[in-house]
C-alpha cells in the first residue's frame, strides 16, 4: 500500500518541477529577472554541472557521464526504496527519487538542469535552484535526521 502512496509523492514532485520549469521557459528569457520581493527573484538559468554548478562538463561526453551517473544513483535509490520496510523512509526516498528524476529529465531534454529560484542578501546570491532541488535537499535531510534520531527498534 505504501509503495503506491510513495509513487504518488514521486510523481507529484516530478509534475510540480516540470510544470514550473515549463512555465519559466515559456515566459522568461535567459537571465531575465523578476523580483518577487526583497531577497527573492525568479531568474532563468541553465546548470550544466552538478550541485552549485560544480563539475560542468567541457564536452558532450562529460554531459553523457552526468546522465549516466544520475541514472545509476536513481537505480541505487530504487533498490534502497524496495529494501526499506519503514513507511516514512519509503516516502522520503520517493520524494528524493522524484527530484533526481525531474533533474535527469532536464539533462536529457535540455542538456542542462533548469534553475529559476534566486535567493539573495544584498549582493550575495545563493546558487540558483529549482523545485526538484528543494525536494532532494529536504527529503535527504529528513531521511538523515530520521535515521539519526529514530529508536533502535524497527517498526
Amino acid at each position: 500500500m505504501y509503495n503506491k502512496k510513495a509513487l504518488i509523492f514521486c510523481l507529484l514532485v516530478i509534475i510540480l518541477d516540470q510544470a514550473s520549469k515549463w512555465f519559466i521557459l515559456s515566459n522568461l528569457n535567459i537571465h531575465s529577472v523578476i523580483n518577487i520581493f526583497p531577497c527573492f527573484n525568479i531568474i532563468l538559468a541553465f546548470n550544466y554541472g552538478t550541485s552549485f554548478g560544480l563539475l560542468s562538463p567541457k564536452t558532450i561526453y562529460g554531459a553523457y557521464c552526468l546522465i549516466a551517473i544520475s541514472v545509476l544513483l536513481i537505480f541505487i535509490l530504487l533498490i534502497a526504496f524496495f529494501k526499506f520496510r519503514n513507511n516514512i523512509e519509503k516516502i522520503l526516498l520517493s520524494i528524493l527519487i522524484g527530484g533526481a528524476t525531474a533533474n535527469l529529465i532536464d539533462r536529457i531534454v535540455h542538456g542542462a538542469v533548469i534553475d529559476f529560484i534566486d535567493v539573495y542578501y544584498k549582493n550575495w546570491h545563493w546558487p540558483t535552484f529549482n523545485i526538484a532541488d528543494i525536494a532532494i535537499t529536504c527529503s535527504a535531510t529528513c531521511l538523515i535526521l530520521y535515521n539519526l534520531f529514530k529508536k533502535s527498534n524497527n517498526y
